[in-house]
């Protein structure tokens, strides 16, 4: 498997990293949790990048909340791959930090339980494990509590 533009990158920055093809390999997400990544539009800062656990629902109140927009939401499928250079299902922090450090980036605050989690490698079906506390110091992302709540989830 050759490597691409977000192994080369965390290459280039000393961040240790196993990458993963998901057809072929089976990672133990109870160790090591699987994050989503989401590719949001506000209405004042656009496009907008929130990261949370694969099993878990976004608030948009709570997300429009923590990056300063009135409302959010997620847009159609053209526009994340024209803001973002990434297909859905491809998204990935790594490159959408390494392409638009300007977006706003926030992590669900979930992710401080975890030592290392999957993110998209900027292709489908292939991923990395990283570090949290590396991923964090590479993006600088806010972390807030962005998810629906379980007993909110239940109702």
């Amino acid at each position: 498997m050759s490597k691409n533009e977000v192994e080369l990158f965390l290459e280039e920055k000393n961040i240790s990293y196993e990458s993963y093809g998901f057809s072929s390999e089976k990672i133990d997400t109870n160790e090591t949790p699987i994050f989503k990544t989401l590719v949001l539009k506000g209405n004042k800062t656009g496009p907008t990048i929130a990261l949370v656990p694969l099993d878990s629902r976004l608030d948009y109140k709570k997300a429009a909340a923590v990056s300063k927009n009135r409302k959010i939401g997620l847009p159609p499928m053209d526009y994340v791959l024209e803001t973002t250079g990434y297909p859905h299902g491809a998204n990935t922090p790594i490159g959408i930090f390494l392409h638009h450090p300007e977006y706003p980036i926030m992590f669900d605050q979930e992710i401080k339980n975890h030592q290392k989690i999957v993110v998209s490698a900027g292709e489908l079906d292939k991923s990395v494990t990283i570090s949290v506390n590396d991923l964090i110091e590479l993006i600088h992302p806010t972390i807030a509590d962005l998810l629906v709540s379980k007993t909110n989830e239940n109702s």
